[in-house]
């Protein structure tokens, strides 16, 4: 399972990365917007678009890493309320739940994402790109994400959090 969780972690790494150059790349946009706008007097008009996408794309290039050191919302009350020796299993089967929706979920996403390339179908925002490129971040997070969760890591086998 070492070579499974060395590319699972790797590839979960690099998306968080991904996650962090989109949260720079808005950053950028909106302060060229803004430089040009207010001190070249010729906007950009850009910006907004670009701010959008990096946001789709940034929540679901981290989500495997938020998933991986289960940086996630969780409402415990039920889990904690039982023994000791029930919240491990129960835990898991929650864990294998999760991972199921998951899984389901980024079915349905697989499918929109293949008809819209299928369609050609773009966003509705002034400079368009092809909806399926959205979607198909979408799916990618989510698939990962479930794979975190349907294989849970033992901290000795996963990385430290300072290493992203």
């Amino acid at each position: 399972m070492k070579p499974f969780f060395d590319v699972l972690n790797a590839v979960t790494r690099a998306s968080a990365v991904l996650a962090a150059i989109c949260v720079g790349v808005t950053a950028a946009s909106y302060t060229a917007e803004v430089v040009a706008r207010y001190g070249l007097s010729s906007p950009l008009n850009a910006s907004g678009d670009i701010g959008s996408y990096m946001l789709c794309t940034a929540v679901f290039l981290a989500l495997p890493q938020i998933a991986r050191y289960r940086g996630h919302v969780a409402i415990t009350v039920l889990p904690d309320m039982l023994p000791i020796a029930l919240r491990g299993p129960a835990m898991r089967l929650l864990f294998l739940v999760t991972a199921a929706v998951l899984i389901i979920v980024s079915w349905f996403v697989i499918q929109i994402s293949l008809t819209q390339f299928r369609s050609g179908v773009l966003t509705p925002m002034v400079n368009q790109i092809p909806r399926w490129w959205l979607t198909s971040i979408m799916a990618f997070g989510l698939i990962v994400s479930a794979f975190h969760f349907a294989f849970p890591q033992t901290p000795a086998s996963s990385a430290t959090h300072s290493e992203v």
